[in-house]
């Protein structure tokens, strides 16, 4: 590979005489960090990840007027604009140009052509003596194959070319809409069934998840099996896709918002309503463990309210089965903040994995504040694996006895001495909501005056109230009817 100093000056183009264009300069910035880096897409990615991407492209000089690439022929080629400006051209069946645009440096295109062998949907040419950066697939293929996380921005180019008018708006059979969310490994896309007007929600994972060594075999063997789980705290998968170099999980959509969000404004949940959310969330994960299936990644950005503020845990993207819990390639998935110390060491998993992560996460809801944090991972994960747990009182002293009851026995080391399993974990949250019952019983009595042709209407409306507060815990309900004289007007 050469260097920018290596690279000699390009030759005249026609009508250009002997002007010749000095390529040595660097395109840096006062950091000493190329000005690319600051893309967009490439923004967030570390430094040593960035090197690596870097040093896998080759530079290519163009002189005015270079076809670079052209519209319907094939290609595997990205493109870097490092220095310099081209024109972009899109042409319609009737050879009509329907789209022309000229692009500065530093800007990126034909980056499709790394995941996708679709032909080129358009024509760049250089305007000016332009210097680009030139990665193939092949290439490209064997960076993320040392690290995935190399793989991150072509996540964020496909998510914007999914939002972008003329561009690609399907996924499979769906018809893409709109975006509701993006977050560190997902970005969530509200879409349709152009055949049955069903409205879902459309989640692409990042490509360095799937990227992962065994990833998408595991993928494609427990997708199956989510599809399957039906609980009415566990959000429906109702069908999956695989395009643009990822995978796709459709699921239904939600109206609410997500726990994350209301943790991130500030609002104090009544402790109440921590308890209820805590006991749902143990409850799915109950039934997802009863057949077998692991999440792995439960925290309040996998959590949403409904608008009456029921439970429906997400992302059951890299959940796993329990024969196959151990670490695949000895690479780390899930969250380090809410990450269970087996889970750290790679060990086989059980139900109380997940136990752990619902701990650290009630923690935070009572705090607002998760319980371990560092500057590096590696301290993080040491954190997690050795440091007591702290007291959550020290920053709320007001939690009830029961939640920090339910967050130390959670959250201990020792998968042993946490609760045997999430339903024994939610039956404790269920007693200790009900507790207030035995020590202070409250009565409320109605009473309904009605004309006698309305009883049955009364009647109906009656037993409906009857049959849904029966059933509930801690309500005791009992009702008749008892007829009045006939009074005259």
């Amino acid at each position: 590979m050469t260097s920018p100093s290596d690279i000699p000056p390009p030759p005249s183009s026609p009508g250009t005489g002997d002007r010749r264009v000095d390529f040595r300069a660097s395109s840096v910035g006062a950091d000493g960090r190329p000005f690319w880096t600051r893309l967009g897409i490439f923004r967030g990615l570390p430094s040593d990840t960035l090197d690596q991407i870097r040093s896998a492209m080759t530079e290519v000089i163009f002189a005015p007027g270079d076809a670079i690439l052209k519209q319907g022929e094939p290609g595997d080629e990205m493109f870097l604009l490092d220095r310099g400006s081209v024109k972009i051209r899109v042409r319609g069946k009737l050879s009509h140009t329907m789209f022309e645009r000229v692009l500065s440096a530093p800007a990126l295109f034909g980056e499709m052509a790394l995941i996708t062998s679709e032909p080129r949907s358009a024509t760049v040419e250089a305007e000016t003596d332009a210097r680009c950066l030139r990665l193939d697939r092949a290439t490209f293929e064997t960076v993320v194959a040392r690290n995935p996380q190399a793989s991150v921005f072509l996540t964020k180019i496909v998510g914007e070319r999914l939002m972008e008018a003329g561009t690609i708006r399907r996924v499979g059979k769906y018809e893409v809409c709109g975006r509701l969310g993006a977050g560190a490994v997902a970005t969530v896309f509200e879409a349709e069934h152009p055949e049955l007007g069903q409205k879902v929600a459309l989640k692409m994972l990042s490509h360095a998840l799937v990227f992962h060594p065994g990833f998408a075999d595991q993928f494609r063997t427990e997708a199956r099996l989510v599809a399957s789980l039906s609980h009415p705290h566990i959000v429906r998968v109702l069908d999956t896709a695989q395009a643009y170099g990822t995978h796709f999980i459709v699921m239904e959509k939600l109206n609410g918002t997500l726990l994350e969000d209301i943790v991130e404004e500030g609002e104090r949940l009544p402790w109440g309503m921590i308890r209820r959310i805590c006991k749902e969330i143990a409850l799915a994960l109950a039934y997802s463990h009863s057949r077998d299936l692991l999440h792995r990644d439960i925290k309040p950005s996998n959590v949403f309210l409904t608008e009456d503020r029921r439970v429906k845990i997400l992302d059951f993207g890299i959940a796993v089965s329990a024969e196959g819990s151990e670490s695949a390639g000895g690479h780390l998935l899930g969250t380090p903040y809410y990450m269970a110390p087996e889970q750290i060491l790679g060990q086989r998993l059980d139900g109380r994995a997940d136990l752990y992560a619902l701990g650290i996460m009630a923690y935070e809801l009572c705090t607002h504040e998760v319980p371990f944090d560092a500057e590096t991972l590696d301290d993080l994960l040491r954190l997690h694996l050795g440091a007591p747990m702290p007291d959550p009182r020290v920053l709320e002293p007001d939690i009830p006895d029961d939640l920090v009851q339910f967050i130390e026995t959670a959250t201990a080391k020792k998968p042993a001495d946490r609760f045997e399993s999430c339903g024994e974990a939610a039956a404790f949250l269920q007693t200790a909501a009900e507790l207030p019952l035995v020590r202070k019983l409250e009565l409320s009595t109605l009473a309904i005056s009605y004309h006698p042709s309305r009883r049955g209407v009364v009647a109906k409306a009656l037993r409906e109230l009857h049959g849904k507060l029966s059933n509930t815990p801690g309500i005791s309900l009992l009702y008749g009817h008892q007829a009045s004289e006939t009074m005259e007007e």
